[in-house]
């Protein structure tokens, strides 16, 4: 579980968050909305364990928390599959496990043939997909989206936020995703937060754009079955 009790913090003079008071459970899914600056990363961060609050508690029980960057932060000098395995192996999968693992979540974000692909031949949102497989690959039972789909057209937005979703409701896991726009966290997450003016506050459910990107029927293979060939464009 994580915990938030009238946590605060400040960059310098300016007050980014103020009395902050948050629970998340295992199996919850959250959306987070805000203007630019409010302190939507920040919040993540915290979260996350690599901001430490000025005031306030920020206690987090769950044993596998995740962040996905805007940016993808893959390691250039190692290639997608050998980005994955690192992270792996730092996770305590046993070796013998490695390769199917990684195998099968570049399969299902679209990218078993970019594979042994280094970091700089990749398109940004074939970046932003590799890093988003390394998270999931992890088997995080917390995992922080901080705006990942950024980099990606509308329909890519629809089929990894639903791989996304699956998969939190397949393994329990807890899920906070930031984004601009609200519509796009619909079927993502259930229920949406508002940061602004350093408060967090509940925002009314929004739909997606009838003719939209949320009312697509995404094509990402459930969660649990083989992975079955990319349904991504890829450059």
């Amino acid at each position: 579980m994580l915990e938030m009790r009238d946590l605060g913090l400040a960059f310098g003079r300016r007050v980014v968050l103020d009395g902050i008071g948050l629970d998340v459970r295992p199996g919850e899914r959250i959306g987070v909305i805000g203007p630019s600056g409010a302190g939507k990363s920040t919040l993540l961060r915290l979260a996350a364990g690599l901001l430490q609050p000025d005031r306030g508690t920020c206690r987090n029980t769950f044993q596998r928390t995740r962040l996905v960057f805007q940016e993808p932060r893959l390691l250039p000098w190692r290639s997608v599959a050998d980005n994955l395995d690192i992270a792996l192996r730092a996770g305590g999968l046993p070796a013998d496990r490695i390769a199917a693992q990684r195998d099968r979540w570049l399969a299902r974000v679209g990218l078993a043939d970019a594979a042994r692909a280094w970091p700089a031949e990749l398109s940004g949102g074939m970046a932003q997909r590799a890093a988003l497989a390394r998270a999931l690959a992890l088997e995080p039972d917390l995992l922080l989206l901080d705006e990942p789909f950024s980099a990606l057209d509308p329909a890519l937005r629809a089929d990894l936020g639903r791989l996304c979703a699956e998969q939190a409701r397949a393994t329990g896991a807890a899920l906070i995703c930031i984004s601009h726009q609200p519509w796009e966290l619909t079927g993502l997450v259930d229920r949406i937060l508002r940061v602004a003016d350093g408060q967090v506050q509940a925002h009314p459910d929004v739909s997606g754009p009838p003719d939209g990107p949320a009312a697509r029927t995404p094509s990402v293979p459930p969660t649990g079955s083989d992975p079955a060939p990319a349904s991504f464009p890829l450059p």
